[in-house]
């Protein structure tokens, strides 16, 4: 019965995700199957036995549909009615899709409770039944109950999809294994199917996900089976038995008792080989496009670090922090900028200049990305004598009354100094703190200027209220341009266009609010990300920064023809930057044959891409053609079109970028489209 079943699965997502949709936000929430079974006698020595525990993912073009099936039984031979509860992991960017058990002869679709959710009754509750269970990092956790009569056993349909995305270089598929105990059958399934050769494929060891560097330098994993199919296809089998379940729990320092069996993620990492920057693949009257461009130089950057030094922060996270910016100041190329930002209660600027030797706003003149005497800029040093004194004179250009830092190394060690001494005291101002850094962002004319915020709690001082905030920011992160050049009374222009700073947030520790953080970043160009609060805090936000550290174009446009390309169907499709060892993806729907017959210019017909942005030779676009069609392979189980990857990123975008209630109601409604293909 296990194939209808799974064809329930995808027939019963659209509803699924009506319900689910909010569990994108949640770290913890519970499903309830078979509802009317409730344990009569709950015996403390009886357990449920979980019989098979099977993991399927296809990746089809870096999109990943992911299938867990976990069959357990009640082996009680009594009345006793047990209650199982299963820990199911999930990747916080993934979907759940379909969430079926199998009873008997009958199929249950569960109901999905955020755990935090006022409805929650209290019969449903943790009351200490369930086992503390540590969730691994960028998961989230869905616990999973049946009521199972005596010999009575189920069949759990378990689905997910998310985009794999591309950083530093490599994309990663994590596979969460989590049967809470020994399975006589555990397996793991991972196919990949790519338009491009694997240049790179490995399987790494289990972990427990919460190492921000895990098994480095390790490329094989001796209990893995690797087939590869042929150049761009490759198969992944993961099968232990019961002594090498066992064997393997017995060696991991986080699992206190191998009795509960294997606990951790397999992950796979791959790469491809990249004879063009970008492609673009048609399928079933949908688009994707793929844009990594590796062969572009690093563009100058100006970085606005805004740190929370409030009182949350003192301790560990202070050190951690500082211990970070140190190591992330070194990273900065002689030609970057960066400006400092710390916030409490108050908001305060570092300025390593005096006053008295900052240039007056009036003498500035604006200056074009590209002009010797901005991107080579040095400190000048005069060589002449006053009184047997050597005179040396500050940059020409302090943009924002020396706000704007030159990553020379004697600024870079004024600021080290600066930052070791910061303490932590005082609320959090984040409005204070943003307004100013986007102010600063916007004083300088480098060709890309960011905003990097780290806090760790909610703002406590002056304006309080997130989505005020929220309006504050954005109204704050607009100026017009004109080309390269700033629009001056004296110079009007014909080619206006808005800049906006893009933000990119840290929440670090529990406490932080990753919900505002998410639509701070979303609304302005950016995304944001969680420090966890542990020993290596300071890893993870050089590891953050690394991948902001090479932006290789700025100010990304993606057009495609409107002949050919539903405008209100094409997804996110303006960019702050491109950083190498990453991928931006834009989907879209392909207009039908009636309709550029009623009223759309047919055009030659040829399907297009073109990027247009800032690179370090200046203004240039680049245009994609795609090669042919994708065909998919008929022999898979999961053979998604392009229509899920331009549904996930639309979803993904409404639910993140806005709490509106049409929003969340407009995501359903392509859920809901999307699952009757």
């Amino acid at each position: 019965m296990a194939e209808p079943v799974l064809q329930q699965v995808r027939n019963q997502a659209a509803l699924l995700v009506l319900l689910v949709s909010s569990l994108f936000w949640s770290t913890t929430s519970a499903i309830r199957a078979n509802p009317a079974h409730r344990p009569l006698e709950q015996d403390q020595g009886a357990k449920c036995e979980v019989q098979s525990y099977t993991l399927r993912s296809d990746v089809h073009l870096r999109y990943s549909t992911s299938m867990l099936r976990i069959q357990v039984a009640n082996p009680e031979r009594s009345w006793r009615t047990l209650e199982c509860t299963l820990n199911v992991v999930i990747p916080e960017t993934a979907f759940l899709s379909g969430v079926l058990a199998e009873i008997g002869d009958k199929v249950i679709q569960t109901k999905v409770i955020e755990r935090n959710d006022a409805s929650l009754s209290h019969e449903d509750e943790d009351d200490g039944t369930y086992d503390p269970f540590e969730v691994p990092r960028d998961s989230k956790l869905i616990r999973i109950g049946v009521s199972l009569k005596a010999e009575e056993d189920a069949i759990l349909f378990i689905s997910y999809e998310q985009l794999i995305t591309r950083k530093l270089g490599i994309y990663e598929i994590v596979l969460n294994l989590h049967p809470g105990q020994i399975v006589q059958e555990l397996r793991v399934d991972a196919y990949i199917h790519e338009s491009r050769e694997l240049s790179v494929l490995r399987v790494l060891g289990i972990r427990s996900g919460q190492e921000i560097d895990p098994l480095e330098g390790q490329s094989e994993f001796p209990l893995s089976k690797v087939i590869r199919r042929s150049e761009n296809e490759a198969h992944i089998i993961f099968s232990p038995s019961r002594k090498q379940q066992m064997q393997l729990a017995n060696s991991k320092a986080w699992l206190s008792n191998s009795d509960n069996g294997l606990s951790g993620q397999l992950v796979v990492q791959f790469e491809l080989s990249r004879p063009k920057d970008g492609e673009i693949m048609l399928k079933d009257g949908f688009f994707a496009h793929h844009y990594a461009p590796t062969a572009l130089s690093v563009l100058p950057k100006h970085v606005v670090f805004v740190l929370d030094l409030s009182s949350s922060m003192a301790g560990r996270r202070i050190s951690q922090l500082k211990l970070a910016m140190a190591a992330i100041l070194d990273e900065l190329k002689s030609d970057d900028y960066f400006s400092i930002v710390q916030f409490n209660s108050f908001k305060s600027v570092w300025r390593p200049f005096s006053r008295e030797k900052r240039r007056p706003k009036s003498n500035r003149r604006p200056r074009q990305f590209g002009q010797s005497n901005y991107s080579n800029q040095q400190d000048r040093i005069s060589s002449s004598s006053d009184g047997g004194r050597r005179v040396q004179k500050q940059p020409a250009d302090l943009e924002g009354g020396g706000r704007v830092i030159p990553a020379k190394p004697h600024y870079i060690a004024k600021a080290k100094r600066y930052i070791k001494r910061m303490k932590a005291s005082g609320g959090t101002n984040i409005q204070k703190a943003l307004t100013k850094a986007i102010e600063i962002a916007h004083s300088s004319d480098v060709p890309l200027a960011l905003v990097v915020f780290l806090t760790d709690g909610d703002s406590t001082v002056g304006e309080t209220k997130a989505s005020f905030i929220l309006k504050i920011a954005r109204e704050a992160n607009r100026k017009e341009k004109c080309g390269s050049y700033q629009e001056t009374i004296d110079e009007p222009c014909d080619n206006i266009t808005t800049k906006h700073v893009p933000i990119y947030s840290l929440a670090f520790g529990e406490e932080a609010n990753i919900y505002f953080l998410r639509r701070l970043s979303a609304e302005n160009f950016g995304t944001a990300r969680r420090i966890y609060d542990a020993e290596d805090a300071a890893i993870q936000l050089q590891e953050v920064y690394a991948e902001l550290a090479a932006p290789v174009q700025a100010n990304c446009l993606f057009q495609y023809p409107d002949n050919m390309v539903d405008p209100e169907w094409v997804t996110q499709h303006k960019f702050a930057a491109a950083f190498l060892g990453s991928e931006i993806v834009v989907a879209g729907r392909l207009l039908s044959e009636d309709e550029k017959s009623d009223g759309a210019d047919e055009g030659n017909g040829d399907f297009w891409g073109e990027v247009k942005g800032e690179q370090a030779t200046g203004e240039v676009s680049t245009v994609h053609l795609p090669d042919s069609e994708i065909e998919f392979y008929p022999n898979t189980k999961f053979n998604p079109n392009l229509s899920h990857l331009w549904a996930y990123l639309t979803i993904y975008q409404l639910l993140v970028g806005s709490a509106a209630r049409d929003s969340r109601e407009e995501a359903t409604q392509i859920a809901l489209e999307v699952s009757r293909k």
